[in-house]
């Protein structure tokens, strides 16, 4: 249980991030000895602000095996967050890129795990392991046979490859080791990468600056599951509280929306009327994007499956934008 880990040093890597900084808050309360080890690539000091005198922050780039070995050699618990994943504007000619950088963070976590044997491990894949080609609603029994979602090949493959490498890891030192695959994960603590930035904060900037018309690619009819960050924390969390044998998760549910809903949704809440054209050139990624959310909901609380609603987060995204955009 995660609460028996107050006397053991946790490490989050990508803490000050969009998943990670939820997650930080999470452990916080919980009283662990908590240490964040974050590069700022992705994260935002802000995100830590709250909780600075309650952490150790070590900041560093985890691509450099020594300073992955410093700063994770004397942690217990970890919970392995830290990645960089975008856009499929930027995966469309950045795969062999993703895929080294993901890959130099994961081997050298694992060379410094085998020397420095931890207690319990977490990682987080992404559901972008899955093929193009399987079922509306995936479920982790899926066969991982064929290629990755072709859209974000290069960090498909790192994530399969850092899956497997975790598992054997597990069986040689007998440390459990779960791991998770978020679906599409959205929130107000996003920080902003320009034209490599995901959907909903790329889709809810360009209705916020009234660009008319707004081009979307693809059809406009592809659908996506979507979870807020802070809920994803919150399952990360339950997960490895009890998960004790080292399992797979999606997180993720079976509800649906398709991007041009979205985008409707969006120019609704913000009272905004723009004119949307499909750019069917671009790739789209998968058509369908939606989780079983079966496993899931057998770790996690009936009262903790409560999820903020896309409405809802969507308005806390627009919270978002003021703050990056119009101070």
């Amino acid at each position: 249980m995660i609460n028996n880990f107050n006397k053991q040093v946790v490490a989050v890597t990508g803490g000050a991030g969009l998943i990670g900084s939820y997650l930080v808050d999470l452990l916080v309360e919980r009283g662990c000895k908590l240490v964040i080890i974050d590069d700022f690539s992705k994260g935002t000091i802000q995100n830590l602000t709250p909780n600075l005198n309650s952490i150790e922050l070590r900041e560093g780039n985890l691509e450099d095996f020594n300073f992955t070995y410093k700063a994770l050699g004397d942690c217990d618990i970890i919970f392995h967050l830290a990645s960089r994943a975008y856009g499929i504007g930027y995966s469309k000619n950045n795969h062999t890129n993703i895929l080294l950088h993901n890959e130099r963070i994961t081997n050298n976590l694992i060379t410094t795990f085998t020397q420095k044997k931890p207690k319990k491990i977490l990682v987080v894949s992404s559901s972008c392991v899955y093929d193009d080609n399987g079922p509306d609603i995936i479920a982790e029994s899926y066969p991982i046979v064929n290629e990755p979602e072709l859209a974000n090949l290069g960090y498909g493959w790192a994530k399969r490859i850092m899956e497997k490498k975790f598992q054997i890891l597990s069986k040689e030192l007998n440390v459990p080791v779960s791991i998770v695959r978020p679906f599409n994960i959205y929130g107000e603590r996003y920080k902003w990468v320009g034209e490599n930035s995901q959907a909903i904060p790329m889709l809810l900037k360009k209705v916020l600056d009234k660009q008319n018309p707004i081009i979307i690619w693809g059809s406009g009819n592809q659908k996506r599951n979507y979870i807020h960050a802070k809920d994803c924390a919150k399952f990360i969390i339950n997960i490895m509280e009890n998960d004790d044998l080292g399992q797979i998760y999606n997180i993720g549910t079976e509800d649906v929306i398709s991007i041009k809903e979205l985008v409707n949704l969006i120019m609704k809440l913000s009272d905004i009327k723009l004119d949307v054209k499909f750019d069917r050139s671009k790739p789209e990624g998968r058509f369908i994007k939606s989780s079983d959310s079966t496993l899931l909901r057998g770790v996690v609380d009936k009262d903790n499956f409560k999820l903020i609603a896309l409405k809802v987060g969507i308005i806390k995204m627009f919270d978002w934008y003021n703050k990056a955009f119009m101070n």
